[in-house]
């Protein structure tokens, strides 16, 4: 192994950094470089490697481990041997190593000790994906600052450098993570670098690269490549032979995009954030100015709109009040194009600059009451998915519909702090919504702050129950929503404020404090099975799903019992029912009427509907549902035996045991309503098999006396 160092000192995994001991041996050798080898970062501080003599290096291994350096012996890489480069590429000065924990420490502030390893993957992948791009000029750097920490630095990386970076935030937190290397068509075992890391025991795949790719296309919220299909992800992840995980198809599990959605709104990361990366300067002919950054988009009727935090800066130099636009141009695609030296429509940045963030544009748009500026080409479809745009040459060539002009008419009100800060509020929706009892209403507020030397946009969102915007006090600007405030609370109550009475004083709910916090600790396990759970309809629920609803059932058999050959059919239009949990209340629903709907009228609208859904069987659903969700509570399976022999004392209704008969009449039926009353409460596992009843006599003698032995058994 070639490197220039007199003495090196090895740490095992797992072995405290002795500062002592490395401090010793500088002493002995007071001019000469030494080498110190860990493993990871996991228990070190900045503030530690600060008390180490600066000639001091140290290499931390992460990814390039010793078995990754074994593996791939006798391997090249450009001009030297793979084992070469993994082991030199990750020899950091005390210098950039002080800087990249410090960049670790910042985003791991954000961390909560209660967290669950995937509310940290979560929060941590996120912050990498926003935080740092991918390197537009990486052909033109060392492998060794672009495949390593160092992208935590200069906050731009590749593939492996992000995939380096992932790992290292892992094993600071004890959570499993495989470095993976190899390419994206079969035929390649190089070329391209990801992640798979391990929760309760499932390996998930996961390509942070992909999606800050995504992201720098002006699509803030994609998670594709952390709850990517486990076959697609397949067909463009081929690993390398020497890797670690193979045959991803049969190994790999996908994480599922709406808990993971969920999730990412319970650690607060999308509460509080930043836009380092999403803001520009522009600079008009007029020697005018503005910044302009993209924060957020949305898609309605299948055409994407970004929203833009604006601000106008005059010819001698003063910032005019915060502006919230809308528009279907992605400012931040272009930029990332023109960064890579992609293809963009000719003149487009002039249009942007001097025509549609022009000063005359949005005055129009304000004049017309909207917040909506138009976009900056004449095309009427989607900018997104045309390169060959015909763009305005003036502002009134810019359409307005009326129609899109009222899609963007949000309350907004600017403030301005008695210390001389800005700041813009705009509230997000029209009317308060309930929770916990509350009326609360839900803000986005954004500020220019400084981090450091620089100047950075900031985004916190609150939760109120009073709308503040009819409140002129100066000190609810000052101190209510002041900077500390707002950034304070996003940790203690995750972004929820209370309100000032007319008195002066702060108000708080303990229970919205609770419901916003995002201290909890949540298990994907148990958020699968909050998912998973289906509410038991109503009665008058009941009645409208089987008045909307009929089983189709997908068999010969005209007797066919087996509900796993049952579809749902929308009555009207006959398209089949996908949906998981519409499919089971449906056919529980159709199940009952055929089974509550003993007598037909003429007047029904489907046969049997006013015997099923009258007084006296809306009684006996509910006394059914009580005890079906009592025995599952107590005993994880449902007793349809007990039900029979009980009913009557239950509830008086001449048809309470021919009902009963016929709803858990074989063995699929039971089965089926079994798993949907565990469902119901977030039971995965049934602890017994359910009694089916197959007819009054047979019914009978279970819960009177002993069935006949030719009687028939489940499954059969």
């Amino acid at each position: 192994m070639k490197y220039d160092y007199l003495y090196k000192i090895t740490f095992a995994l797992n072995e405290p950094l002795d500062i002592n001991r490395i401090n010793n041996v500088c002493r002995q050798y007071p001019n000469s470089p030494i080498l110190v080898e860990i493993q990871n970062t996991k228990g070190i501080t900045s503030s530690m490697i600060r008390q180490l003599n600066p000639n001091v290096a140290i290499r931390i291994a992460g990814s390039y481990d010793k078995d990754r350096l074994e593996r791939y012996k006798g391997c090249s890489f450009k001009t030297e041997s793979l084992e070469d480069y993994y082991y030199n590429s990750v020899i950091y000065t005390r210098n950039e190593t002080i800087k990249i924990l410090e960049q670790m420490e910042k985003i791991e502030s954000g961390i909560n000790k209660n967290w669950s390893d995937i509310q940290k993957i979560i929060y941590i992948y996120d912050r990498l994906k926003t935080g740092i791009m991918y390197d537009p000029k990486y052909e033109q750097k060392a492998s060794s600052e672009i495949r390593s920490l160092r992208g935590l630095i200069t906050r731009q990386t590749v593939c492996a450098g992000y995939a380096v970076i992932f790992k290292e935030f892992m094993d600071r937190h004890n959570i499993e993570c495989e470095y993976a290397r190899g390419g994206v068509k079969s035929q390649e075992t190089s070329g391209h670098a990801w992640n798979i890391v391990t929760i309760d025991g499932k390996k998930y795949p996961i390509d942070l690269t992909w999606d800050n790719t995504t992201f720098r296309s002006g699509k803030y919220n994609s998670f594709d490549w952390l709850c990517q299909d486990v076959k697609k992800f397949s067909r463009c992840h081929h690993p390398a032979p020497g890797e670690k995980t193979q045959d991803y198809e049969h190994t790999l599990s996908q994480l599922d995009p709406q808990l993971i959605k969920m999730l990412l709104s319970q650690t607060g990361a999308n509460r509080s954030r930043n836009y380092k990366n999403t803001t520009y300067y522009g600079k008009r002919k007029d020697g005018t100015k503005f910044i302009v950054a993209q924060i957020g988009n949305n898609t309605f009727d299948g055409t994407n709109y970004y929203r833009y935090y604006y601000v106008n800066i005059t010819k001698d130099g003063k910032r005019e009040l915060p502006l919230i636009l809308y528009s279907e141009t992605n400012v931040t695609d272009l930029i990332n194009r023109q960064r890579f030296n992609e293809h963009i429509p000719l003149n487009f940045e002039n249009t942007l600059v001097n025509i549609l963030f022009s000063p005359e544009n949005i005055a129009d748009s304000l004049a017309q009451r909207t917040y909506y500026i138009g976009k900056a080409s004449k095309n009427t479809i989607n900018e997104d998915l045309n390169e060959n745009l015909d763009l305005v040459t003036s502002v009134k060539e810019i359409d307005k519909p009326q129609e899109k002009q009222k899609m963007f008419i949000y309350p907004t009100r600017r403030y301005k702090r008695s210390d001389g800060s800005v700041f813009i509020a705009q509230r997000m929706l029209n009317k308060p919504y309930k929770i916990c009892g509350v009326d609360v209403m839900h803000y986005d507020i954004f500020e220019l702050v400084k981090e450091g030397s620089n100047e950075v946009l900031k985004r916190n969102t609150i939760y109120t129950e009073r709308n503040f915007f009819n409140d002129n006090r100066q000190d609810m600007v000052d101190e209510y929503l002041s900077r500390e405030r707002l950034d304070r609370k996003v940790g203690e109550s995750g972004g929820y404020i209370g309100y000032y009475d007319a008195n002066g004083y702060r108000v708080v709910d303990p229970d919205l404090i609770d419901y916003f916090s995002t201290n909890k600790r949540v298990e994907l396990e148990v958020l699968e099975n909050k998912k998973n759970r289906i509410n038991i309809p109503t009665f008058a629920e009941l009645k409208d799903l089987a008045s909307k609803y009929e089983i189709y059932v997908d068999s010969d058999d005209p007797l066919e019992t087996d509900t796993s050959k049952y579809k749902i059919a929308d009555i009207k239009t006959g398209h089949i029912v996908t949906d998981k949990k519409l499919f089971a209340k449906a056919l529980f629903a159709n199940l009952w009427l055929s089974s509550a709907g003993i007598k037909y009228y003429y007047s029904d609208q489907r046969p049997g509907m006013n015997y099923a859904f009258n007084k006296s069987a809306e009684t006996l659903y509910n006394i059914i549902c009580q005890e079906l969700i009592k025995e599952c509570r107590d005993k994880g399976v449902i007793d349809t035996v007990g039900l029979f022999r009980n009913i009557d004392d239950l509830h008086h209704y001449s048809y309470n045991q021919d009902i009963l008969v016929s709803l858990f009449r074989t063995p699929y039926q039971v089965q089926f309503i079994n798993q949907l009353f565990l469902q119901s409460l977030g039971i995965t596992k049934q602890k017994s098999l359910p009694e089916p009843l197959y007819s009054m006599g047979y019914a009978g003698k279970l819960a009177f006396g002993t069935p006949n032995q030719d009687s028939p058994k489940l499954g059969h």
